[in-house]
């Protein structure tokens, strides 16, 4: 059962029964930040064949900026464009005004991509702190060094079996790892149990926007 019984004014999957908001391990400042993005649209772009280039002009045209096709991030216009494959990109939107950013989308890629909406299907952990390259570096089989994983990076990577997209924001502060929901609880378990020794805390969840 959700948590959201007692959290009045949350949606129901903003507060999911696996979430335990609070501090734990070793005391002092916590190494490790742990939050559960709460609201994001989340799109899959496919360009489609032989209309890359078409579909890049039209969302730097929207947007002012047009994704790349490499692992990388590249923010325009209230998106996050996430390289995800071969002609292939996820629209991240958090925040304010994503309705509007959800139209403009939509009508961006109209001629030239097929979008589709996989806002319900995934969950996003985001964690930042001193020690969070170390707590990742335990789970993910890949160079998360500055040279390795500059910010805006971004890779499919496995954590116990799990497909995970892991991403570091442009910022350079922040890292958030993507799954399908099915897999949020066991991720959430994955990260806090990785995390516990260098002390973590796991923020409440935010209210809904």
């Amino acid at each position: 059962m959700s948590d959201s019984l007692t959290l009045p004014g949350l949606a129901l999957d903003l507060a999911p029964h696996y979430l335990h908001p609070g501090r734990s391990g070793p005391p002092g400042d916590p190494g490790v930040i742990l939050e559960l993005i709460g609201e994001e649209d989340r799109f899959i772009i496919e360009a489609r064949r032989g209309r890359v280039a078409e579909l890049l002009a039209s969302l730097a045209k929207s947007f002012g900026a047009a994704p790349v096709d490499a692992p990388r991030t590249i923010a325009a216009g209230g998106f996050d464009f996430v390289g995800v494959g071969p002609s292939r990109w996820h629209a991240i939107s958090r925040g304010d005004g994503r309705a509007q950013r959800r139209a403009a989308l939509a009508a961006a890629a109209l001629e030239s991509a097929t979008v589709f909406d996989v806002s319900h299907g995934f969950v996003t952990f985001q964690l930042s702190g001193r020690s969070v390259v170390e707590t990742l570096a335990k789970l993910a089989p890949i160079d998360l060094g500055e040279q390795g994983f500059a910010p805006g990076a971004c890779a499919m990577t496995q954590i116990h079996g799990m497909s995970v997209q892991l991403r570091r924001t442009l910022d350079g502060g922040f890292y958030e790892c993507a799954v399908p929901r099915s897999f949020a609880g066991s991720l959430y378990h994955a990260l806090t149990d990785a995390a516990l020794r260098f002390g973590l805390t796991v923020a409440p969840p935010q209210a809904a926007i």
